[in-house]
């Protein structure tokens, strides 16, 4: 029988990339069916060499002891050296159906694709180090900033804004931090005006944060990088913060940050996706890559292409977790269909929809949980809280301190 070789590429990593090659590797690398005849590589493209653990950044910013310990180079995860794993840093610039083209000129061939790039936000949440030294400079370098600070403003009240400025303040409670928001209450989204009200409460009367609701930045100086009409760099290449600056509101109040933070949404990566659609519906829609339930893009043309995580229309509320379950999905199916020994289509597994969430982590002691449209009691939330924001946690579910043990694709194995 001849060998049959099979390439994956799984672009980008941290929570669904990294989960998509966890039960990649368990299901293909750990256990091989030798029966089957089929060498499979799998190449990891990321621009970091690393596990970022997104979810702690804004503490990571207050406390830089903290936040060095967000990173985990993928050199000290055993089971990523595998024989037919390799590890690509670089960055994508280019998606094709059968080709993924890196900024360097590069181009990797592949045979299955689990598009898990996420999206992009601004520095200094989002994180321009491709290294683990860079990044623990970058914090030291935000700190720095933020420790000579007396006030601090923070632009934008959705969850990174309200997180950071309750962290601000909880680790600096002699500085005057102030949070500023365009709409009447924080924290866009499909969750209920009671949710936000608590925020408020949380934030104005039991941390100490300024609010200042219902009113936008018309004019900021000296303005933040990320202000700018254009930038060719990516935004975690783009700064958005200021230092000594005066902020107009559209009111005509105006407020002065020793240091400003713009925490204003994210940005996609419709750029780089370039899949033609054999329908009239774009293959990027206005929430992401259209998958179906079993994570494959939704067009008849790319059976053999999945996406999961932010960069993917699956969710309204991006959250880790569920980026890591459709991972798992994305990679039980190619799993299933590479390991499939007839010629019949073997049948996949599908992804359920996941009720709205949010867990609000304002400081070490105050925190908010809606799930649905069930706002939880704080001691029903408290069992899904940690000190270390859900990093250990992260850690176990990616199998990053352990080997993934083997496990058929057929069968069914703990997401994370």
């Amino acid at each position: 029988m001849t060998t049959k070789i099979v390439n994956i590429v799984v672009a980008g990593g941290n929570y669904a990339g990294l989960n998509a090659m966890r039960h990649l590797y368990a299901t293909l690398l750990a256990s091989p069916d030798q029966a089957n005849k089929t060498v499979v590589n799998i190449t990891l493209v990321d621009r970091r060499d690393g596990f970022v653990h997104y979810i702690g950044m804004t503490r990571g910013i207050t406390e830089p002891s903290f936040g060095s310990s967000l990173w985990v180079p993928y050199s000290t995860v055993d089971w990523l050296q595998h024989s037919q794993i390799t590890i690509k840093q670089g960055t994508v610039a280019d998606i094709q159906p059968t080709l993924v083209q890196l900024t360097n000129g590069e181009q990797l061939q592949f045979d299955y694709l689990v598009v898990a790039l996420g999206i992009s936000r601004f520095a200094p949440i989002g994180i321009r180090s491709s290294t683990k030294s860079e990044f623990v400079a970058e914090l030291a370098e935000s700190y720095a900033q933020l420790e000579s600070a007396k006030s601090v403003v923070v632009v934008g009240g959705g969850a990174v804004g309200i997180e950071l400025a309750a962290d601000i303040k909880c680790d600096f409670p002699h500085k005057s931090v102030t949070l500023v928001h365009s709409r009447a209450l924080p924290l866009p989204g499909p969750f209920k005006d009671e949710l936000r009200h608590n925020v408020v409460d949380i934030l104005q009367n039991s941390i100490g944060v300024e609010l200042v609701l219902g009113q936008r930045v018309i004019a900021q100086e000296p303005a933040s990088a990320d202000m700018a009409d254009t930038f060719t760099d990516m935004p975690e290449h783009v700064s958005s913060t200021a230092t000594d600056a005066t902020l107009t509101l559209s009111g005509g109040q105006t407020l002065h940050g020793d240091w400003v933070v713009r925490c204003l949404g994210t940005r996609d990566k419709k750029s780089i996706i370039n899949l033609p659609s054999s329908t009239q519906e774009p293959i990027f829609g206005a929430n992401g890559i259209r998958v179906k339930d079993t994570m494959q893009i939704d067009d008849v043309a790319y059976p053999h292409i999945y996406a999961c995580g932010d960069i993917c229309s699956r969710d309204t509320v991006k959250l880790a977790g569920v980026a890591m379950y459709g991972a798992y999905i994305a990679a039980i199916n190619i799993a299933r269909t590479i390991s499939s020994v007839s010629n019949d289509s073997p049948t996949l597994e599908e992804s359920p929809l996941y009720p709205s969430k949010i867990l609000l982590l304002m400081s070490k002691d105050h925190f908010i949980m809606q799930l649905g449209d069930e706002i939880w009691e704080k001691e029903k939330t408290r069992q899904y809280v940690s000190d270390d924001m859900g990093l250990q946690g992260s850690i176990n579910g990616l199998s990053l301190n352990k080997v993934p043990a083997a496990y058929s694709p057929f069968d069914l194995a703990p997401a994370f």
